[in-house]
């Protein structure tokens, strides 16, 4: 028997989601910014991320984090900031080879192609839900930050439903987080996590690359038991 739940109280768990794919995907998609390392690390928004009572691991992969900001000034000494900052670079960007290549063809293909299959299929997602990638054609859709902000649209989309009061259609948007997640992110976020845990300078990405692991396995789970709850 299904559960009934008011929908302003799944909005809880949406806004929870919206804070922490927040988080990864800003971190992930591009090189680490003052603008958004100052309200992250003045606000404390570490400590809030969400589900870390739930995993040892998010709560090693923040520990990580907290200890590196408590000796690293990345606000106001700039070579920590470079260090953090060279680190994103070094390890998602180039020049060098690439050891942690950001992209889900780098992992599921033999060939490590990209826009091949596995970015055409992401792709597919995207254009379900009229989202287009800023860079079309120059950076590939299946770039972890990409995917990752994929799942903060379709959150934002499900948080508006509930503040409308709206369920038709949110079952459908839960369903497509839950099989991208499954089909995609998962399905190299672990390679792709223990590479970076391996070969990050900084424990700050140390941390933040186990924190997406574990995160995205609970996620999935909670998106599963969402899908079985009717909204009232």
């Amino acid at each position: 028997m299904e559960e009934r739940v008011a929908l302003t109280e799944l909005n809880n768990i949406f806004h929870a989601r919206r804070f922490a794919y927040d988080i990864l995907r800003r971190f992930f998609v591009e090189e680490p910014s003052k603008e958004y390392l100052k309200p992250f690390i003045q606000k404390n928004m570490i400590d809030l991320f969400p589900f870390k009572e739930d995993s040892e691991e998010i709560q090693e992969g923040l520990n990580k984090i907290k200890s590196y900001l408590s000796t690293h000034d990345v606000l106001t000494i700039e070579h920590h900031y470079d260090d953090l900052h060279w680190d994103y670079t070094r390890l998602f960007v180039g020049p060098f080879e690439l050891t942690t290549p950001p992209w889900e063809s780098s992992y599921v293909r033999k060939d490590r192609l990209l826009f091949q299959g596995t970015t055409m299929n992401v792709r597919g997602y995207y254009d379900k839900y009229g989202i287009i990638v800023s860079d079309f054609n120059i950076e590939a859709d299946d770039h972890i930050g990409l995917e990752l902000d994929f799942i903060y649209h379709l959150n934002e989309r499900c948080i508006k439903l509930a503040e409308q009061n709206e369920s038709k259609g949110l079952r459908q948007l839960l369903r497509d987080q839950q099989r991208f997640i499954d089909d995609h992110l998962l399905k190299f976020v672990p390679e792709f996590s223990r590479l970076v845990m391996k070969e990050a300078n900084t424990s700050f990405f140390i941390g933040l690359a186990q924190v997406l692991h574990h995160y995205l396995l609970i996620d999935s789970e909670v998106l599963q038991e969402l899908m079985t709850i009717d909204t009232l």
